[in-house]
């Protein structure tokens, strides 16, 4: 399978004329599309349409839609539609499913609602697919007055829903904090029969610790053990997050135990550890990373960057901040943001500015990097150089936070009195903020 996959790759270059029919192009296509490969799926697309081996059909298109949508690229995916309308190829149920979670992804959320009225007027009649993708569009939202409305549509309809369309509809009750009306519906899923999975016992467990009822959380868990549901490390994630949030870290620590835990769950551990001050527990869970062989994210490296600021290992946060770009990380805000907020609270401004430095030529852009230095400089009693910093934010079209603001009042008064005021006032006058 491997090698056959690698074969068609090959075939996505330039200059390569394609042997096959229509029927084969398309196949292809939806192929790659399934095995996770949109990227692959769009260029072979367009390379069997420059060769003119391909004639498009509408699974040729939703196909492509799909691809559109997983990369991110939804506004090609609308040209290709509309091309469609132009060749005259009628859309379907399908299509139009496809296009509507595109408008969800994108929070377009109206629009998704008028392309499901186009749909209908176009006569063609939703099925089970495009009432699910229009109520888990919504319940992410928190919109469950529509939730409850499609389900009436759909019940009407004589369109019955199936156990995605189910857990879409608890996860809007959770969202909006009705968890009670998630296990109620839960309980009747039960009652009709339908088989329920993991990511419906997944989504009750989200919103019992959303609720802070982990008595509810670990009568779920065994629920879904009696059921013969295997509990994967997603919804373990969950649990072991929940608990975190609460201040019960050791309790999550407890339950990774039982898991072999990915990326996501050392660093929501590390997260709960370094939130409660537990050096101990930083100290055992970075000790389990390193030795779990596991690659490193941008999360993961922020919140241990933070850990590490914590406990005092200023030089471990430095070479890990420093080894990122070896493991094909770039740093984000958060991470500069962590690093020069480290420094300042130490009191080595001169090691926050190098961080500053870096952050300012970097292709981030964040407000929250200039409030850390500046807080920091202000601190150290550095207000000139906390102006220019200002001045230059200014020049950015960022705005002063209103805290920072008055740390910075307070700073120049501090040192030079009422004359510091006006300086200040003076040298600030090309930023539009109020002091």
């Amino acid at each position: 399978m491997d090698r056959a996959i690698e074969v068609l790759e090959l075939m996505t270059g330039d200059n390569v004329r394609y042997p096959f029919d229509n029927f084969v192009c398309s196949s292809v296509i939806v192929g790659f599309c399934k095995i996770g490969k949109p990227e692959v799926a769009v260029r072979f697309f367009e390379n069997c349409m420059n060769s003119g081996a391909l004639k498009p059909n509408v699974v040729t298109y939703t196909a492509l839609l799909s691809s559109f949508n997983l990369l991110g690229k939804f506004d090609e995916g609308c040209e290709l539609v509309y091309s469609m309308k132009k060749e005259g190829l009628a859309l379907d149920a399908i299509l139009y499913s496809c296009w509507i979670l595109g408008y969800f992804r994108n929070g377009c959320l109206m629009e998704a609602l008028r392309k499901y009225r186009e749909m209908v007027e176009r006569g063609i009649n939703p099925d089970t697919v495009s009432y699910t993708v229009l109520i888990d569009g919504f319940s992410k939202e928190g919109s469950v007055g529509k939730v409850v409305g499609f389900l009436k549509k759909m019940l009407k309809d004589g369109v019955m829903p199936n156990v995605i369309t189910y857990t879409a509809i608890m996860l809007g009750f959770c969202k909006e904090g009705k968890f009670e009306k998630a296990f109620r519906l839960f309980k009747e899923v039960q009652d009709m029969g339908i088989e329920v999975d993991e990511f419906m016992y997944a989504t009750l467990i989200d919103g019992a610790c959303r609720k802070g009822d982990f008595d509810c959380v670990f009568h779920l868990l065994d629920g879904m053990e009696k059921k013969g549901i295997k509990p994967s490390v997603v919804t373990y994630n969950i649990v072991i997050n929940g608990l975190c949030k609460v201040g019960r870290t050791s309790e999550a620590d407890n339950v990774f135990k039982e898991v072999a835990g990915d990326i996501i769950t050392y660093s929501t551990l590390l997260y709960g550890y370094t939130e409660e001050g537990n050096i101990k527990g930083i100290i055992k869970t970075k000790e389990k990373l390193e030795k779990s062989g596991l690659c490193m994210d941008v999360v993961a490296c922020n919140i241990l960057i933070k850990a590490f600021f914590m406990v005092g290992a200023f030089e471990d946060a430095r070479a890990l901040y420093q080894a990122m770009p070896e493991m094909d990380l770039n740093a984000d805000s958060i991470t500069y943001c962590t690093m020069i907020d480290g420094y300042c609270k130490v009191g080595r401004i001169e090691e926050a500015l190098e961080v500053f430095d870096e952050y300012r030529v970097s292709l981030v852009s964040s407000v929250a990097c200039y409030n850390c230095i500046i807080s920091g400089l202000c601190k150290q009693g550095m207000v000139d150089m906390a102006i220019q910093v200002i001045i230059e934010l200014g020049e950015k079209g960022f705005i002063l936070d209103m805290g920072i603001s008055m740390m910075l009042i307070r700073a120049a008064f501090s040192q030079m009195g009422a004359v510091g005021i006006d300086i200040l006032h003076k040298d600030c006058n090309s930023i539009s903020h109020t002091y």
